[in-house]
């Protein structure tokens, strides 16, 4: 079984599963679309792992990657196949209003993954992660994303993902080279965390603007702005960083503090 979890990468996107939740909310569909649409966004993120281990069988090696040991690339494109056809047939069911969302979260996960492979493309596959990503909230309820609550939140989410892919691209510059190019590849690990700082600078005065009109506005911009400070500075002493295990560490480190920046911004938004 260890095979295929590291096939779907379960571990790596269970804190997604609740982007669903804060669309249904702001939204207020019914409790089977909530149910439908949740499971399907699972589904969901485990055909982008799996597809992206697939195609990323020559770039990832030891046990990150189980494709070219445990399994073969076509089997685990087969394997991929599962999953999106689930979601699919989830949303279609249970949650019809996900189900336009749904689609573009998949098909971008797949040109992003397989041919044409958008993630060989510098500065376009880092952007490309948020559009595999924002689509999430809205599997178990409508496109609100321009009203409150769910406005700051989706902006958040974005700036947040992005800034931990090129902490990623940082990271797995000597794997990606010469199979992938990515702003680290082609700019060096500094330029990938010079990007990310600036990225996290903005994050205070992206919360200001998107929470027009929250009753917890000045709350929520102080705990992006304390966030960023904090960042800022961690990211501005590892610009020179080129040790990629150290790198590793400092993605997760981010992925946990992320984490809590955007339960914080749930709770001042929605509670």
């Amino acid at each position: 079984m260890h095979p295929y979890l590291r096939l779907y990468r379960v571990a790596d996107w269970l804190h997604f599963l609740p982007l669903p939740l804060a669309g249904w909310l702001a939204d207020r569909a019914d409790v089977a679309a909530l149910a439908a649409g949740t499971a399907a966004w699972a589904l969901a993120l485990a055909f982008t792992s799996a597809i992206n281990q697939a195609f990323d069988d020559r770039i990832d090696h030891g046990v990150k990657n189980p494709v070219g040991r445990a399994f073969h690339r076509r089997r685990a494109v087969a394997l991929s196949i599962a999953p999106a056809v689930g979601a699919i047939a989830l949303l279609a069911i249970g949650s019809p209003r996900g189900l336009g969302p749904g689609v573009i979260m998949l098909v971008a996960a797949a040109v992003y993954s397989a041919p044409p492979r958008l993630k060989r493309v510098p500065v376009v596959g880092t952007l490309w992660n948020a559009v595999m990503g924002v689509p999430g909230f809205f599997f178990a309820g409508g496109l609100a994303a321009g009203r409150l609550p769910l406005r700051p939140l989706v902006g958040l989410f974005a700036l947040l993902l992005l800034v931990s892919q090129l902490l990623h691209e940082a990271a797995d510059r000597d794997d990606d080279a010469g199979q992938v190019r990515t702003i680290a590849t082609e700019g060096g690990r500094r330029s990938a965390i010079a990007a990310a700082l600036v990225l996290v600078l903005a994050t205070p005065g992206l919360a200001w603007a998107l929470a027009a009109g929250a009753t917890h506005r000045g709350a929520l911009s102080g705990a992006c702005a304390a966030f960023a400070l904090g960042w800022a500075a961690i990211l501005r002493r590892e610009l020179g960083c080129d040790d990629r295990r150290r790198l590793r560490r400092l993605r997760l480190a981010y992925r946990y503090a992320a984490i809590g920046l955007g339960a914080v911004a749930f709770a001042a938004l929605y509670l």
